[in-house]
């Protein structure tokens, strides 16, 4: 991943990435840029230098791998999010928005996870597109139906469901093809062998979640991020650490509504996630006798997790729910 950086652009931002953290609200995002993003099929082609390639900033590294899947090399990649960093609480530095100053296009999560992307568009200017991958896809309420959720009133984790992701190839897809028109068929191709890849992962999934009793199919995570699993996989999400996000933190009626659930349906473990702080986990486990088990959420794994795509995400954390689930 490569950061394109011009010198007086980084003047530029080191003034104002300040703003972009205290930024309120009144400004209007750059054209193309509104709120819900742009639709991808009405993207106009954008004009290359000769060896110019095309630059797409994607915003988490989840939605960064899947670009890389169908822009493969003909597009240059800068993923604003690193490993380990938590959507929730991402602030940008000075060459994220240097990044996205010199962008031709942004791909971004949407559904709200991405609460400042508007300010941080404002203040980088530029004439960078932003398309939503997960725009156009069935969300579900937020926070399990609180509608008081930092996100707002939907749930943005949708990549925990596969066909939402094919969804996001779909438009990533499109986007690029309509941006770069002599490349669509390249384009095309990749996403075409991703979409199978995806199909089989979908697949799997279901042939391993079968091993786990419908009964034991109730989960306890960090926060609710698993909507989309549960709803696609036939799980249900019973409570959170973290009933809203990790930003805020839970009262004591939280935890002990939480300890009552996990009594109730005799619940093994709680799932706690790599970008969220696992204090609170690990004391909710201790009181209630249960284990502690670790999944990738809001981001990819480093080098050696096993979970250094996507497509190994799912495969990591599908296999340690179904072993944490199935034996009970």
């Amino acid at each position: 991943m490569k950061v394109r950086k011009r010198g007086w652009a980084i003047l530029i931002v080191l003034g104002v990435t300040l703003a972009v953290v205290l930024a309120g609200c009144g400004t209007a995002a750059p054209e193309g840029t509104a709120s819900h993003g742009a639709e991808p099929g009405d993207l106009a082609p954008v004009v290359l230098g000769a060896g110019e390639r095309l630059r797409v900033v994607a915003t988490t590294n989840i939605v960064g791998d899947v670009a890389r899947q169908v822009g493969g090399d003909h597009i240059d990649l800068t993923v604003l999010m690193g490993i380990g960093v938590d959507p929730h609480s991402y602030v940008p530095s000075p060459t994220d928005t240097a990044a996205l100053h010199d962008a031709h296009l942004v791909l971004a999560n949407g559904a709200g996870l991405e609460a400042n992307l508007d300010e941080m568009l404002q203040n980088a200017g530029g004439s960078a597109v932003r398309v939503e991958v997960s725009q156009g896809f069935d969300l579900l309420p937020a926070g399990g139906g609180h509608d008081d959720d930092a996100h707002g009133d939907v749930d943005p984790h949708v990549w925990f469901s596969v066909p939402a992701v094919i969804h996001w190839v779909d438009r990533i897809e499109a986007a690029l093809g309509a941006m770069e028109p002599d490349n669509a068929a390249y384009y095309g191709q990749n996403a075409g062998a991703y979409r199978q890849e995806m199909e089989a992962l979908d697949g799997w999934i279901q042939e391993q979640v079968a091993q786990v009793p419908e009964a034991n199919r109730k989960l306890v995570t960090s926060h609710p991020v698993f909507g989309y699993f549960a709803r696609r996989y036939g799980f249900q999400q019973i409570g959170a650490v973290y009933p809203l996000n990790p930003s805020a933190e839970p009262s004591a009626r939280d935890i002990a509504r939480l300890q009552d659930a996990i009594a109730q349906y005799n619940v093994p473990a709680i799932f706690t996630e790599s970008t969220v702080n696992p204090r609170l986990a690990r004391q909710v486990a201790e009181d209630t006798g249960i284990q502690i088990v670790s999944l990738y959420t809001g981001s990819l794994g480093g080098p050696g997790s096993g979970a250094e795509s996507y497509v190994e995400l799912m495969r990591y954390d599908v296999g340690a729910i179904v072993d944490a689930l199935k034996g009970r």
